[in-house]
């Protein structure tokens, strides 16, 4: 398999765990994203964790990620994850589709936003 081939089937996924509660619901949101993965062919390389309110860090280390590895898929709970503010998701959307030419895939909707 080229290296190609193997980025075309590499997905990250990226998680907000900004409380206890969303500490302990974020290994069961893990192993879903997972899942989800497998069952579509994809493989899971990383979970990026945004720990902190507003903050960009990992979601900006996951662009990285992308952009270094060719990867071209994101899998995540909810587009809520990327942001309570439908702006602020649109814009992360955005950064994804036409920053990084990714697809991002929403568990919760089966949605699948991007190239």
């Amino acid at each position: 398999m080229n290296s190609r081939t193997e980025a075309s089937r590499m997905a990250y996924g990226y998680l907000r765990v900004l409380s206890d509660a969303a500490e302990r619901a974020a290994y069961a949101q893990e192993r879903d994203m997972k899942c989800f993965a497998e069952e579509r062919g994809f493989q899971l390389v990383a979970i990026y964790h945004e720990f902190v309110c507003g903050a960009l860090d990992a979601f900006n280390e996951m662009v990285e990620a992308l952009s270094y590895t060719g990867a071209r898929l994101v899998v995540v709970p909810s587009l809520s994850h990327l942001g309570e503010s439908g702006r602020l998701r649109d814009a992360l959307l955005d950064r994804l589709e036409f920053g990084v030419e990714a697809r991002v895939y929403a568990l919760d909707t089966s949605l699948v936003a991007g190239a």
